[in-house]
């Protein structure tokens, strides 16, 4: 047997000998239901079919797997700031920074900063019902509370040569999703006794349908479970990718120096804004000085409200381009477009973003937010690769003129120019199975979110 097959086939054993129970889905599910790389997007209304992938068991020096958590999903709790800063030119501007809650990193933490400062708020201003009540509420209604989100790889079925992506769900349609599988394993499971998850198990798992549908402004998700066309299979090599890549708190669990930062500047602007004083108080400065000693000596980062420093410092500046994209999903969840004064912050921190980074990205009125940020995603995924071929073995190559200036280009609007509803067709083929829901429609992938 070859080297390379029996690294398949240890591939296929950990995730065979680790696979999640019905009882370890109920347990988990009842228990959470208590509690309050690549993304792929869901901005437009058509048909997208996901191929869900189990949680990759930790393997250690020896060859051990250990599964911290099994199943297919880690929650997460994040929360966009928007914090006021200046431009070089002192016109006042707005930063976007995505936090997510700090004990996420830092389970040793005690309290989580925005968690603390809310616990303060509430008691020290206690006989004020009003304010309470506001610094308790969503951000959507200017309030501190987290959004809860639930976060698994995929597959994107019609584009499986893309590789491994991230999916990230709302609470309320995880539970949703959790719901139908549960109610379609209990079902399997009467005839197979050993029957896997049907989402997300190795062999047993079907393809999942999301459908997104808009109507007069209020955008709704609906989940099919695809079990009319058969079981999704997952390949060896496909299961090796998965032990290959990062395991996902890596990726969503992430808070440094640069992320306290915003969050210190945000929180002593919302004192101001609502002319309270919980900033000054003792638990908050040890809460500060506790999460700076769980910081790595190398992390230099630093968040800067007004853009670079003196040295031009991209560390340092105050937007990054998952921020922006955090920022735009929650617009959308709000239901509001570019129009609004929302979206047009937005739209002056995207811009600000093109110019600090020295994209040659044109910026033209027919442009949406989200042809900006998937040129701005699309220009830098290229950079990236041409980093990648610099640090290869040089090949004598031809010279070739110099690109022009990219563009955003988009079809002709049918309605006025610049009317978000007139974004292009998402370019996925959709798919009729002739199933009991109607299959469902997602938003287009885009290339790699940037960290």
């Amino acid at each position: 047997m070859s080297t390379e097959t029996q690294k398949m086939k240890s591939a296929f054993e950990y995730f065979q000998s680790q696979q999640e129970t019905l009882n370890d889905a109920k347990e988990k599910s009842a228990k959470e239901s208590r509690q309050s790389t690549k993304y792929l997007r869901l901005s437009q209304d058509g048909t997208y079919t996901v191929r869900i992938l189990p949680l990759a068991p930790v393997i250690d020096q020896d060859g051990n797997a250990t599964m911290p958590r099994k199943g297919y999903e880690y929650p997460v709790k994040e929360l966009v700031l928007k914090i006021k800063g200046q431009d070089n030119k002192g016109k006042e501007k707005t930063n976007f920074v995505n936090v997510c809650n700090a004990k996420y990193r830092f389970p040793e933490l005690k309290e989580d900063l925005i968690d603390l400062y809310v616990r303060l708020a509430c008691e020290i201003y206690a006989d004020d019902e009003a304010l309470c009540k506001k610094i308790k509420n969503s951000s959507f209604n200017g309030g501190l509370r987290y959004d809860s989100k639930r976060c698994m790889y995929i597959f994107d079925a019609d584009k499986r040569e893309d590789g491994i992506q991230i999916l990230q769900l709302s609470y309320s349609q995880y539970k949703d999703l959790e719901d139908r599988k549960l109610d379609m394993w209990g079902k399997l499971i009467k005839k197979n006794p050993t029957v896997g998850c049907p989402i997300s198990s190795i062999q047993d798992a079907y393809l999942l349908e999301i459908k997104r549908t808009t109507e007069n402004k209020k955008t709704s998700y609906s989940f099919n479970i695809d079990n009319i066309s058969g079981n999704d299979e997952l390949t060896e090599e496909e299961l090796q990718a998965l032990l290959d890549a990062p395991r996902l708190p890596e990726i969503i669990y992430r808070y440094n120096r640069y992320h306290l930062e915003a969050t210190i500047a945000f929180l002593e602007q919302y004192d101001e804004e609502l002319g309270i004083d919980v900033m000054k108080e003792a638990e908050i400065k040890d809460c500060i000085d506790q999460i700076k000693l769980l910081f790595p000596a190398d992390d230099t980062s630093h968040f800067n409200p007004n853009g670079r420093d003196n040295d031009g410092s991209q560390e340092n500046t105050g937007n990054d381009l998952d921020s922006l994209w955090a920022a735009y999903d929650k617009l959308i969840e709000e239901g509001k477009d570019d129009k609004t004064e929302e979206g047009q912050d937005l739209r002056a921190s995207i811009r600000e973003f093109i110019e600090d980074n020295d994209l040659d990205i044109q910026i033209t009125r027919r442009d949406t937010n989200e042809d900006l940020l998937n040129a701005i995603q699309e220009m830098m995924s290229d950079n990236d690769k041409k980093g990648d071929e610099e640090k290869e073995p040089e090949k004598e190559k031809e010279e070739e003129p110099a690109a022009p200036a990219r563009r955003v280009r988009r079809e002709e609007p049918k309605e006025e120019a610049g009317d978000n509803e007139n974004e292009p067709a998402s370019p996925r083929r959709e798919r009729n199975d002739d199933t009991n829901e109607p299959a469902a429609a997602r938003r287009s992938a885009r290339p790699t979110r940037r960290r």
